[in-house]
């Protein structure tokens, strides 16, 4: 076993509110998808979950699984149609997904539970306990960076809202005796490296549909690969 330290290192931690809400007209939460955390460019190979918050719910769980092995994977040698013993040695069988179920931790208020990002998890489905009132399950999510790497975050990246820039500059005195012209150029200029929030919701959604897309790429090509157990 080895233990990797972070004693005197910087790190790097993306941070994420993380909420399901409930009501009468909409009792029940279907689960959520398999999936690791991030993609390539995000270095995350841990998580921390903090669950805050949890009331008037039904039990809520997080399942975990890992992927064996590849398709072709040659450290796993068998027997043609050796079903019997796949299934008692790995619990899975030809046809089966190239995965192992884990186990999964039961979701309560003040709990926190921490995993590698070699893990997939999805949350299972739940729903209000009593039907009559609304409910709700509450996280806080901490994303663990690979410390031996920095990646761009926002402390190389100034903020971004547009709005703000234009806020600021009614604010500034010296600015206010500026003919309008020039006032329009100095701010148009101070702008530059900024987004409206119409802009940011939109790239939030093309963010949204890429990592959808890497998802199911995912699930397809590793976690959920069919293990052949056909001579060729």
């Amino acid at each position: 076993r080895r233990i990797f330290s972070l004693r005197g290192r910087t790190i790097q931690v993306i941070v994420k509110l993380a909420n399901i809400v409930l009501t009468p007209e909409k009792p029940r939460y279907e689960g959520g998808a398999w999936h690791v955390e991030g993609m390539a460019n995000e270095r995350i190979v841990a998580t921390g979950l903090y669950y805050y918050a949890c009331e008037n719910i039904t039990e809520s769980r997080l399942d975990f699984r890992i992927t064996v092995g590849q398709e072709e994977s040659y450290d796993m040698p068998y027997e043609q149609s050796d079903y019997e013993g796949y299934l008692a040695a790995f619990g899975f069988a030809g046809g089966n997904a190239l995965n192992q179920q884990l186990g999964h931790i039961v979701a309560e208020e003040d709990k926190c539970v921490a995993f590698p990002n070699i893990y997939q998890h999805h949350v299972d489905a739940f729903e209000l306990a009593d039907p009559s009132r609304p409910g709700y399950r509450k996280i806080l999510c901490f994303f663990l960076v690979n410390p031996t790497t920095l990646i761009v975050s926002t402390s190389d990246v100034p903020p971004q809202q547009q709005d703000w820039v234009s806020e600021d500059a009614t604010t500034i005195a010296a600015l206010q005796t500026l003919p309008q012209e020039l006032y329009d150029i100095t701010l148009d200029y101070a702008k530059t490296g900024t987004i409206s929030r119409e802009e940011a919701e939109k790239d939030r959604e093309e963010f949204m549909k890429e990592r959808g897309s890497f998802v199911l790429e995912h699930n397809e090509q590793v976690f959920e690969l069919e293990f052949n157990m056909c001579e060729h």
